[in-house]
């Protein structure tokens, strides 16, 4: 059973329309199998983003936000909260105020009591609590405490950390696994097709080139499924053509069957309508 907490969170994104009731359960389901706070697992899940659903909170809450990318640093308040509880609860202590009386909290979920009352007790003062993103938490908790940058998630889902000393050639890395965890593919490059060889002249509408004679892979595909001449006609250069066609078909083959059972694993995507879409 959905515990109170998650309850009142989505009912706040449903009724701020950021999700839908269907959404919501799936979100829910995810949560009951593998744990989480629910917010966070509708922005994995890319119903929503971080932003979107704290503003959301924020505004069905009457809280204020935080936004925590620019804050000072306060020992004091830090020595107020363990790391490992800022870490596992998501809050981060912004401020000491009223000469140590009063710390300032930012949390993720600010319905979650129990962790209210636990920073309380800890801290032994009266906390004030504020609204921030739960991956906004994450960097400040990583810059604060730790003395570390926080790593920022590509385009593709790979993470690596800012420097302007990065080489380009790292800026795609990125990973896509099978469901075995086996790794398909490790850079962008990788599935970027090969830059296309110098287009044969054109040919006159009347004759088509002669096989060998300057014709694409395309071309010489063509002519041996119109039953054109023997492949012991074709030069090396052909046959190494094709060689080429056949290894980047097998190479799109394994990259899109990888990226189907990510996308079944993470419920992006519906067998019924891959089956549907296929038969189009």
């Amino acid at each position: 059973m959905a515990s109170p907490s998650r309850n009142r969170i989505g009912d706040i994104l449903v009724k701020a329309r950021v999700i839908d009731d269907l959404q919501l359960r799936s979100a829910l389901a995810t949560h009951d199998q593998w744990g989480g706070r629910l917010s966070r697992i509708i922005a994995d899940l890319g119903l929503a983003t971080d932003d979107v659903i704290t503003e959301a909170i924020c505004q069905g809450l009457g809280m204020q936000r935080i936004q925590l990318g620019n804050v000072t640093r306060d020992a004091g308040a830090l020595s107020r909260v363990d790391v490992s509880l800022a870490e596992q609860k998501a809050v981060f202590p912004v401020s000491l105020k009223d000469n140590g009386k009063t710390l300032v909290l930012a949390m993720a979920d600010p319905t979650d009591l129990v962790t209210l009352d636990q920073v309380a007790a800890k801290s032994r003062a009266r906390v004030v609590v504020m609204v921030a993103g739960e991956r906004e938490i994450e960097h400040a908790i990583l810059r604060h405490y730790r003395g570390q940058e926080p790593v920022v998630s590509t385009r593709f889902g790979g993470n690596k950390r800012p420097s302007s000393s990065d080489a380009p050639e790292d800026e795609d890395e990125f990973k896509v696994v099978d469901m075995s965890g086996n790794t398909v593919v490790k850079r962008i490059a990788d599935i970027t097709p090969p830059a296309p060889a110098a287009a044969p002249p054109p040919r006159a509408p009347e004759r088509a080139p002669a096989p060998g004679a300057g014709a694409s892979a395309a071309d010489i595909l063509d002519e041996i499924l119109a039953g054109g001449a023997p492949a012991n006609e074709w030069t090396d250069e052909d046959l190494k053509r094709l060689q080429t066609v056949q290894q980047n078909q097998e190479k799109s083959s394994k990259i899109l069957r990888a990226l189907l059972e990510l996308l079944l694993e993470k419920n992006q995507l519906q067998q019924r309508e891959l089956a549907a879409r296929m038969r189009l």
